[in-house]
């Protein structure tokens, strides 16, 4: 990584000889990505080609196209840990990337088919992640980070490229790459992964394809021995004693394949709209079209360990004391064909419908005994479905919605159901502010993780009945004003958690959950105050412990100078939980489990940094937990596992657009 580094020290000499980037240092909220005007060639020879980038999600494998921006903000580029740009409060092992789980329970996966890939989610790369580009030149994004020092070190390399092969064929790639010693002893983690994704369009047809590997390696310390080296002392990090030595690992392998291919039916009409007195919006629609979907996915998982420590498996160790490797392994198939008709381009609040059915195969290969030979068996799910909705998500219009659902008509996910929509309620005409209400009714098998497993310390067999759970969730939102305030309601029979033994029980009454959220950017001159509050109530604390009230509280000073060539910010991030009894961790499984013997939270968590753009380069330094030294030292996450002292971190982001 000295080496990336260095390349980028070098490259930043010739920063001044950049073009200026299309790019201001805002982009101006509710932007509609499509009114760049994209000019969708990347390959002709003109003496100017505009830097426009046009990208989409299809939603629901092909029903319609969701777009969006690609992240070339300056703000927030210093939140390098991914689980806390997707959620203000987590319980996890102190590191980047380490195992993880949110404390903020309306944004918990619904859950992998795949179990352990929960814990790390938010480090690796899928295709519901991915989008499909249009660029009419080449675009590139360099990220790197780094922060820790020697023996501390932690590192983020993330690369995209992006360019059009055609005017309708676009292909691209991204490698992602987090390493980590960690600031204490045998917590060295690694994730990476690569991808390739490709998509066509041009006349009827319409083809997507996304090809990737996610690797993850993670040495567990089973966290620290003594709270008190951490509350009571200022130890070095990796002096401090921690309840596993022997550095056993989690490595989990993920492989993804998923194609895409459309074809529209009937006769095409052109849509012109008028943008202004100057621009004009043309596109072509048909009436109807076929969707086909093909998803392929590897899964393997291992718990390995060299010798086992005793000490701390002291009671439950059933297979081998010297050396072992718990290994489950996953495959998943899927194929959904769908029948599509379009919503209607002249009558704008006629909505467009659709129907097919989906074939979904999984197995998993695991040991199913605790025999030395022959303890090895393979476990088959298949489940044949019919899929349904109806839209209308048309950009002209006041009034959006997209309601779909699917019902498990045959195989070992028999009656299986999930109905699933929401509304969106413009309140001007500009669209800038709107009311969303989101719903869902559904019944589901418990996933087999749940069901069996054989392990050196851990083993259980069950027979769990089927979840049900309905949720309702509503909010408001104002760009112009910067807010959004919300409520959310859960209500889960039947829910599946892992007890204070680390073994999975079902809860066989309603567990509710209600939430309601802020958030809020005031601005006074050049100073921002961006604000995220939580709060939740749950009716079970002992089944489903969660923190009252969670937040984040980003504060800066923006400004730019130089002529606008330099931008400039300045600011302090907090983060803060109030205090509950936040899981455990059994390494052993990569699972959270409960517990009850003591609360963690109730920690003011901050980091002062200052950010800056020169034109195409963001640049920030970053004075990470900056408050260890002051105050409380009661800074856990997990119980026995503290969030990582304080440090300097410092990185670039760089785009290229030709």
């Amino acid at each position: 990584m000295k080496n990336i580094f260095y390349t980028i020290v070098c490259c930043l000499i010739s920063l001044t000889s950049l073009a200026q980037s299309d790019f201001g240092y805002e982009n101006p909220d509710g932007r509609d990505p499509r009114e760049e005007g994209m000019q969708r060639d990347s390959t002709k020879e003109q003496r100017y080609v505009p830097h426009h980038r046009l990208t989409w999600k299809w939603v629901h494998d092909g029903v319609y196209k969701e777009f969006y921006q690609i992240d070339t903000l300056q703000d927030g580029l210093q939140n390098t840990n991914l689980i806390f740009k997707h959620s203000v409060s987590n319980t996890y092992l102190g590191n980047f990337p380490a195992p993880y789980v949110s404390d903020i329970y309306i944004l918990r996966p619904r859950g992998e088919d795949f179990l352990p890939q929960d814990r790390l989610r938010d480090y690796f790369f899928k295709p519901e992640d991915a989008l499909d580009y249009n660029t009419t030149t080449p675009f590139t994004q360099l990220s790197y980070f780094n922060g820790g020092g020697r023996g501390k070190t932690e590192d983020w390399l993330d690369v995209w490229h992006i360019q059009n092969i055609r005017p309708y064929w676009n292909a691209g790639f991204r490698y992602n790459l987090i390493s980590s010693d960690g600031a204490y002893s045998y917590q060295k983690s690694k994730t990476y992964n690569f991808s390739f994704f490709s998509s066509y369009e041009k006349d009827r047809m319409a083809v997507s394809m996304f090809i990737n590997q996610n690797m993850a390696h993670i040495t567990e310390n089973g966290g620290i021995e003594n709270l008190a080296d951490i509350r009571d002392t200022s130890l070095d990090p990796k002096v401090v004693g921690t309840r596993l030595a022997m550095e056993p690992k989690n490595n989990l392998m993920n492989f993804n394949f998923k194609a895409l291919a459309q074809y529209n039916i009937g006769n095409p009409k052109e849509i012109i709209t008028q943008k202004d007195s100057a621009t004009i919006d043309t596109t072509i629609t048909y009436p109807m079209k076929f969707a086909l979907a093909l998803k392929a996915e590897d899964n393997r998982y291992s718990f390995k360990e060299e010798s086992v420590e005793e000490g701390f498996f002291s009671d439950t160790t059933y297979i081998s004391k010297q050396g072992n490797s718990d290994m489950i392994k996953n495959r998943k198939y899927e194929i959904d064909a769908k029948f599509i008709l379009n919503e209607h381009p002249k009558y704008k609040y006629l909505p467009g419908v659709y129907a097919g059915l989906k074939f979904k195969y999984l197995s998993y290969d695991q040991r199913v005994s605790l025999d030395t030979i022959n303890n090895r068996g393979t476990s088959k799910y298949t489940g044949t479905y019919l899929t349904a909705g109806t839209f209308n998500m048309d950009s002209t219009t006041m009034f959006n919605f997209d309601i779909w659902g699917s019902f498990c008509l045959a195989g070992d996910y028999s009656a299986d159901y999930s109905l699933e929509g929401q509304i969106i309620q413009y309140l001007n005409k500009g669209r800038n502010s709107s009311v969303t209400v989101h719903a869902l009714l559904e019944t589901q098998t418990p996933n087999h993780y749940y069901l069996q497993y054989q392990g050196n310390h851990n083993q259980w067999e069950n027979s769990f009945d089927k979840i049900h759970a309905y949720n309702l969730r509503g909010h408001y939102t104002n760009k112009r004003l910067r807010t959004e305030v919300g409520v959310a309601l859960n209500n889960t029979k039947n829910y599946i958690y892992f007890d204070t033994t680390a073994m999975p029980r079902q809860y066989d009454g309603d567990l509710m959950v209600f939430t309601a959220w802020a958030k809020q950017i005031f601005r006074l001159g050049h100073f921002y105050f961006d604000q995220k509050v939580y709060y939740q109530v749950t009716n079970k604390e002992k089944i489903l412990p969660l923190p009252q009230v969670a937040l984040h509280s980003h504060n800066y000073y923006q400004n730019r100078f130089f002529k606008q060539a330099l931008g400039f910010q300045i600011g302090i991030d907090l983060f803060y939980n109030t205090s509950f009894y936040a899981n455990a961790y059994d390494p052993a499984i990569m699972q959270f489990y409960n517990q009850e013997i003591e609360k963690t939270g109730n920690y003011p968590k901050m980091d002062v940094f200052v950010t800056l753009n020169i034109k195409r380069a963001d640049l920030f330094v970053k004075y990470e937990h900056f408050n260890e030294f002051f105050g409380s030292r009661d800074y856990f996450s997990a119980y026995t596992y503290p969030i990582n002292p304080a440090k300097v971190k410092f990185g670039i982001r760089w785009n290229f657009f030709d």
